[in-house]
């Protein structure tokens, strides 16, 4: 049996979405319909009852792993997730570029995000080669529009140090500071704050910036740097339930996310992680893919980034392109003579509040080994209905365990 497990980021949503309705129940989407009256429907808490996940957090859950017990830190994720090599001992950082004035109390923020920066990434990161703080070695690489992933390596290090941005425009940047009394964090924290000083004399006159700024846009002209953390120690899900995974994912969060658990990285053309991906080639690549693997888990983060830009309308059609270039194309391609398939998100962000929330998540689960839901339509208010109930986490692990992969719990 094989297995395709789908998450779109921030799936769920309100009722104060769209008039009474969350985005997906607004949303046109004839394929998953069909697809529910296929399967069965309910409601997972990507961690628990009660609990606002984070993304990293969350998948880790969802992917099987208690994160209460595994979870370092994001940082770490994001650097695997851009194809660093990450040793023990290394300190690993999720990191936006952002735009900052010069002032009498420090660097003011301006944009976290630098303007949601679309093009000359290269440049920037081509630049910040040159950081270079005695006693570490550090690597930067940008990601997909703001974001990158920053490492540093070198000896008596910590991860319990706290971040550099302030969140808030017009405050200035924090100094990172220890968030324990641990050998290596005073260390550390000074080593970030010298390599923010750094990254703004850097960037400030770079070309790139200064066309920006001429041109009425804001420069990326410093590093924020957040989500300290060390290498987690995982075991592989292959070496747990015996099933051979690949991720395909545009964010560099969710493919290391997938990789620390031991699946391999499937590279797709136009995979960009935002509103703009390509899903009819992620749909081929789930095929493909799925001739040489056990499972394949594909994540789509279009969802997630127009909840939380509040942007119901763009969330409603991202959702309807997922049913016509995604689930059109598995209803009409994969066997399901011989698949199982789940697919829901990974923590709600509606639209008003913009933000995860600790609302559960609608889950489908599709498959011959699957007992059928009377339900013909698929969204939270009818996957409440449904027979699998509501439940925590672990989403992977029960596709799998429909693909007749679980091992025994006892005798």
């Amino acid at each position: 049996m094989k297995g395709i497990f789908v998450i779109a980021d921030g799936l769920g949503g309100r009722p104060t979405d769209l008039n009474g309705n969350t985005c997906l129940e607004a949303a046109e989407t004839p394929y998953l319909d069909a697809l529910a009256t296929r399967g069965a429907l309910g409601l997972v808490d990507p961690i628990g009852p009660g609990i606002r996940p984070g993304s990293d957090t969350a998948h880790l859950s969802l992917l099987g792993y208690d994160p209460f017990k595994v979870y370092t830190g994001r940082g770490v994720f994001e650097c695997l997730g851009m194809g660093m090599d990450v040793q023990a001992g290394d300190i690993c950082f999720r990191a936006n570029f952002a735009s900052v004035e010069s002032s009498a109390e420090g660097l003011r923020l301006l944009d976290r995000r630098a303007g949601r920066i679309s093009e000359g990434q290269n440049e920037l990161e081509d630049a910040l080669r040159a950081l270079s703080v005695p006693g570490a070695e550090i690597e930067f690489l940008a990601s997909t529009q703001h974001r990158g992933a920053l490492r540093i390596r070198g000896e008596g290090l910590s991860r319990f140090i706290g971040e550099t941005d302030p969140h808030e425009v017009g405050t200035v940047l924090l100094a990172s500071r220890p968030t324990q009394d641990v050998p290596g964090a005073d260390k550390t924290a000074d080593i970030v704050n010298q390599m923010t000083q750094q990254s703004f004399e850097i960037l400030r006159d770079l070309p790139l910036n200064k066309k920006r700024v001429a041109a009425g846009q804001l420069p990326a002209n410093v590093l924020l740097v957040r989500g300290a953390a060390n290498c987690p120690v995982l075991p592989s899900i292959e070496s747990v339930i015996g099933a051979r995974g690949a991720v395909i994912a545009g964010g560099a969060l969710y493919r290391g996310v997938a990789e620390a658990c031991g699946m391999d990285y499937i590279p797709v053309q136009g995979a960009t992680g935002g509103l703009d991906t390509n899903i009819k080639a992620k749909a081929a690549a789930i095929l493909r893919t799925l001739e040489d693997y056990d499972y394949v888990f594909c994540h789509l983060k279009g969802t997630d980034n127009a909840g939380h830009d509040k942007n119901a309308a763009d969330k409603k059609a991202f959702i309807e392109r997922m049913d016509s270039e995604l689930f059109k194309v598995l209803i009409e391609r994969v066997d399901w003579g011989r698949t199982h398939l789940a697919f829901t998100g990974d923590h709600c962000t509606p639209i008003d509040y913009g933000d995860h929330t600790v609302d559960p998540v609608p889950v489908l689960f599709v498959g011959p080994n699957i007992p059928r839901d009377p339900g013909t339509t698929f969204g939270e208010r009818v996957a409440g209905q449904g027979g699998l109930g509501r439940f925590s986490g672990r989403v992977l692990p029960m596709l799998l365990g429909y693909c007749n992969w679980a091992p025994k719990f006892g005798s």
